[in-house]
């Protein structure tokens, strides 16, 4: 009798152990990180290292949110970060307004949120600025001067001030020289030391240098922009797609989002619809009718 009740005794333990073990394994199974990696490309609005260290805490949070690891792809132009979308060798990218015109249009992207900065401000503004002691007082006043754009894909850096030249009756073939200088900052600087007479740049860029702002003349400011944006291959899981959107949008409003975003000027996420650039739409069909 005490031999059979020994017998039970040890099968009913056995039996305990592994059920412990089950609910460990499978309570852990949870918890762990998913093996899936997001590959990301980011228009260079900085160096590839600068971008990659400024959206480090962003992406790191991301993974503890989601679970999901990322890897950073370098792009030199932004139509790099549109072939790299459309190619599948990105799977989610940040992308200007016009950069995602082009995209949607060509290929198909889903969008998984629209960014802000500072006061939650969903908009920005392309600008064409000169020196105050530059003597320019128009943009009629730009013909055989010097010109920087940024790149042939950014919206405020080349979209919107080259439609508004051409409305004033100026065109790229009216400027002495015309440099593309790829970031905005770096319009600004150029514009700023005198290397060209006038340039097209973003509003976001004077947060990112050290200028005198007092001593550069505006000659014409944008309506409106929605802010950039990002975005997903068209195909791209849904599951994962969600999880993702919902994890941005999250740490938008969370407690740490302050130092989540402390070294961009993009300060949160939110939800985005196609027809919200439809005023870039508008001035890329009428470019096209020129």
């Amino acid at each position: 009798m005490n031999h059979r009740y020994c017998i039970m005794k040890n099968v009913y333990f056995l039996f305990f152990c592994l059920a412990l073990q089950l609910c460990f394994f499978v309570q852990s199974g949870y918890s762990q990180p998913s093996d899936k990696v997001l590959k990301i490309a980011i228009i260079p609005h900085r160096s590839n290292l600068g971008n990659e260290h400024a959206y480090s805490k962003l992406f790191r949070e991301l993974t503890n949110e989601t679970g999901i690891k990322f890897k950073w792809l370098g792009s030199k132009t932004y139509d790099d970060v549109i072939k790299k979308i459309q190619t599948g060798h990105a799977d989610i990218g940040y992308v200007g307004p016009f950069s995602y015109v082009v995209a949607q249009d060509n290929f198909g992207v889903k969008i998984l949120c629209r960014t802000f900065s500072s006061g939650k401000e969903e908009f920005y503004h392309s600008m064409i600025i000169t020196r105050k002691d530059s003597g320019i007082q128009s943009l009629q006043d730009l013909k055989g001067k010097r010109f920087s754009f940024t790149d042939p894909q950014s919206t405020s850096g080349y979209l919107f001030p080259l439609a508004q030249l051409m409305a004033s009756g100026v065109s790229e073939k009216d400027f002495s020289e015309v440099k593309f200088l790829k970031r905005h900052a770096n319009s600004l600087i150029a514009i700023y030391k005198g290397h060209v007479d006038a340039g097209a740049t973003s509003v976001t860029a004077i947060d990112k240098v050290a200028i005198k702002m007092d001593e550069l003349e505006v000659l014409w400011k944008s309506e409106p922009i929605y802010r950039g944006l990002w975005v997903a291959r068209k195909d791209l899981d849904v599951e994962l797609f969600n999880k993702l959107q919902h994890a941005m949008l999250k740490m938008s409003y969370s407690p740490k989002s302050e130092a989540i975003f402390n070294e961009l000027t993009t300060k949160g996420f939110v939800t985005g619809k196609d027809s919200d650039y439809d005023n870039v739409r508008e001035v890329v069909k009428s470019m096209q009718r020129k």
